[in-house]
């Protein structure tokens, strides 16, 4: 049996850039799990409850899939050659360690250029969604359009650039998920609040006894673009606040988190709206549906062709 002297201190840099990658690899395969439970409910959902000519809305999951699946893949890749880097530096193969974390360091800009086109995606989805809920006005869209685009250029920059809080980390990206909140925030605000200036004109004619479904599609949208931003938010207090040292692995897990639950989160929209569930809404087993008779529809006007549009274009419900 070999034995190898090694400095203590490096020896714990060595086992801390081996075992982050650890936990973010265990982090993705819990949240892949989810992903897939949501991605098999959701192929029901569009085989059987959602139309089937809204071809845009399968190629958008089959998308965001792959992108967890390939956001998977490499993690494990990153782990496997952080450890192989770790065994190499304890023998004191110091040559080929440093090729094992060249590798490694390639993997991690892949890795982040594919966040960035996974985070355009997604939002282009969550963009679509509310262009169709506002009747097709673009004007409406520009800034968030413009905002995905600068957070696109920020986060492809980004990879690019040496990680401010540790090597064996992710590449500092604060600034690019700061943007993604304000983006997803102002979408939720002119989704939701679409939504609810429709349930107003609605009740006016149809009464109080519509608003349920209404509340329920606010509820559904609020609810799980919450998921993400409350991730990013996590992530960034801890970066901001924690010890960066004693915390990293905490850091690591909050940051793991991220691309697996942008992918999650469009998906669970997605299946909640097709079996018309909401927290705090058990007993509401019937997909939501917010389309009207198309008599009493016609009484109200824009307001009720906008509250189609919910229905049929962004949500995706068959009549």
């Amino acid at each position: 049996m070999s034995n190898y002297t090694i400095d203590a201190h490096a020896f714990d840099t060595y086992y801390y850039i081996a075992l982050l990658p650890t936990f973010r690899t265990c982090t993705q395969l819990l949240l892949f799990g989810i992903l897939l439970v949501l991605l098999r409910n959701t192929t029901y959902l569009l085989h059987t409850r959602i139309r089937p000519s809204r071809d845009y809305l399968v190629a958008a999951t089959c998308a965001m899939g792959l992108f967890a699946a390939l956001h998977l893949a490499l993690q494990i890749t990153f782990t496997v050659l952080s450890w192989r880097f770790f065994y190499l530096e304890v023998q004191g193969n110091a040559a080929r360690a440093s090729s094992v974390l060249s590798r490694r360091d390639v993997l991690d800009v892949v890795d982040d250029c594919l966040l960035v086109a996974n985070n355009i995606v997604t939002d282009g989805l969550f963009i679509h969604r509310c262009y169709v809920i506002w009747d097709r006005n673009i004007k409406v869209i520009i800034v968030p359009a413009l905002s995905v685009v600068a957070t696109a250029v920020i986060g492809f920059v980004g990879a690019s650039q040496p990680d401010e809080i540790n090597r064996s980390d992710h590449n500092d990206f604060r600034l690019a998920f700061g943007m993604i909140i304000l983006t997803n925030l102002t979408l939720m605000a002119l989704t939701a609040g679409r939504i609810w200036w429709i349930r107003r004109d609605v009740v006016t004619v149809l009464g109080p006894s519509v608003t349920r479904t209404y509340d329920t599609v606010i509820a559904m949208i609020l609810e799980s673009g919450a998921i993400y931003c409350i991730s990013l938010i996590l992530y960034l207090i801890a970066v901001a606040r924690l010890n960066k040292q004693d915390s990293l692995p905490v850091i690591s897990v909050f940051r793991a988190s991220i691309p697996q639950i942008m992918n999650i989160t469009p998906i669970l929209i997605l299946v909640r709206v097709g079996s018309g569930r909401s927290v705090g809404d058990e007993t509401m087993m019937r997909p939501v549906n917010i389309r009207q008779p198309e008599s009493t529809l016609a009484s109200i006007g824009a307001s009720v062709r906008a509250g189609k549009a919910v229905s049929d274009d962004s949500l995706g419900k068959s009549s």
